[in-house]
This record gives C-alpha cells, structure tokens and sequence, in this order.
C-alpha cells in the first residue's frame, strides 16, 4: 500500500494532466506548454508513424494550431496509473477526444497517453508525452479526416520523425 505521500504525489500528478486538458480545451496556449519541462517533448502514434514536437517553441506553436484549427474540443483522461520514483515517475491513462461541431459531436480520439515526467522546483511536468491513437486511421479517411484536414496538414509539415 502507497504511504500518504505517494498519494498526494499521484494527486498532483493527476491535478496536471487536468491542467493539460483544461488549458488546451481552454484556448490556453501557454498553460498548456507550462505542463511540461523546458525541453518537453509531445508525440503522436498511430498507423505505424509518429509526429514529434520538442522544447517549449515547438510546443507552443503545436497547441496554437492546435486551437486556431480544431476549437471544441475536449479531451477526457481516465484509468490513471502512475509509479513514482523520487523526482521522475511514468504515467498511463486512456484517452478520449471529443470535437463539437454544430449538431453533432465526434470521437476523435481513442487510445492511451504514455508519459515520462520529473519534479521541477516541486512540481510535476510532463517530460515526454505520447498519444497513442487507437484509430488512426480515421485522421486519414472519411467526416474526422474532413474536419482534421488542416491540423493533419499543418502536423505534416512542422513535426519531426524520430
């Protein structure tokens, strides 16, 4: 069993993908980038490829397309688990994104976040995140592929292979 301590860390944990999800469904570009470390990396999985945004301007300039091209969404976290080690831990939940466009809601995303994180100045950031999606395949084919056409555009060309 965890002693009151872990506890409250896994809180403060949880409390910052809160955060995460908060800023960037909130249109809160520099909260959101404020969730992780100076040389923060964030990923997204699927279909066999990955697109990867590193350090706090490629984060930055990710979540601002992020909002100027696919606003109303949300992004829905739950079955977290996390393990702590000293100042680092690794965390896994599932993810759920919702988009809402005028009548009607879309999933647009389902599968699992994967992250590394580390205590700085005594709080948690997320040193490395990795969105695995589930259904890839639908940000290249039919309605999801139509409303994420430019976001997919933009990733393609300012993300990195790694």
């Amino acid at each position: 069993m965890a002693d009151p301590q872990e506890w409250m860390e896994k809180l403060a944990l949880q409390e910052l993908f809160a955060r995460y999800a908060h800023t960037v469904d909130g249109y809160d570009a520099e909260g959101w980038v404020d969730c992780f470390t100076e040389d923060g990396i964030f990923e997204v999985e699927g279909g066999g490829s990955r697109l990867q945004f590193r350090g706090r301007e490629a984060l930055l300039e990710f979540v601002q397309a992020h909002i100027q091209l696919l606003p109303g969404t949300r992004h829905v976290m739950t079955g977290h688990l996390a393990e702590i080690q000293g100042n680092e831990a690794s965390h896994r939940c599932t993810l759920t994104g919702f988009l809402t466009r005028p009548g009607k809601v879309y999933t647009f995303a389902s599968g699992w976040y994967e992250s590394k994180l580390k205590k700085v100045n005594g709080q948690w950031k997320i040193a490395h995140r990795i969105a695995h999606c589930d259904n890839f395949e639908q940000f290249t084919q039919g309605e999801i592929a139509n409303l994420f056409g430019s976001f997919n555009t933009w990733m393609a060309e300012h993300a990195t292979r790694p």
